[in-house]
């Protein structure tokens, strides 16, 4: 008789797995530049529904970012509102990874990201306007994370063989939630 009551339970738990899927909201954006590198720096999130924001990006390049290197943070909000250091804290050669010939995993999927919503799309360096358009984080593409606050923070550096200078910074703030169902019932559609 147990062991059926242990099945159960565990249908019951592998079911409740399978309903709950994970979804990562935006909720604010802060998005700041070195003057002397980047000017019209403008990032907003715009709410979808319940379960989704995007975020628009723009600024424009006035010197050549030329090798990018990214230095990715995860900060996860704990019970007295600090956000303090989660798991990921890593530096990635944008170059190297788009040019094929680094597959770190962070970079592949910063790259996924950025091809799909920016028109960073190409080898480097990067230069002009650069745009990223109703952008999100896929959870195909994010490894599960507890549920909860985070910060991801971004920071643009370009390197030279002799010097590293700052381009930027961005941090996304994002909650890791179940997706929220609604509880609407579809609208009939009147006869013909």
């Amino acid at each position: 008789m147990t062991i059926w009551s242990l099945l159960l339970l565990g249908c019951c738990f592998l079911r409740h797995g399978i309903e709950a899927q994970l979804v990562y909201k935006l909720m604010k954006i802060d998005c700041q530049g070195n003057s002397a590198r980047v000017n019209n720096i403008s990032c907003h999130v715009k709410a979808i529904n319940w379960n989704l924001a995007v975020v628009n990006m723009d600024c424009f390049l006035r010197v050549p970012l030329r090798k990018a290197v990214l230095q990715v943070q995860v900060f996860k909000k704990d019970y007295s509102n600090q956000y303090k250091p989660f798991l990921v804290d890593v530096s990635v050669n944008m170059c190297e990874v788009i040019e094929r010939r680094s597959y770190m995993p962070y970079g592949v999927m910063i790259w996924k990201l950025l091809k799909q919503y920016t028109n960073a799309n190409h080898s480097c360096p990067f230069s002009g306007q650069m745009t990223a358009r109703n952008g999100y984080l896929d959870t195909s593409l994010v490894p599960p994370f507890p549920q909860g606050f985070y910060q991801v923070s971004i920071s643009f550096t370009d390197m030279n063989s002799t010097h590293s200078e700052y381009v930027g910074n961005v941090k996304f703030y994002v909650q890791a939630m179940e997706h929220i169902k609604t509880k609407k019932k579809p609208r009939n559609k009147p006869y013909l």
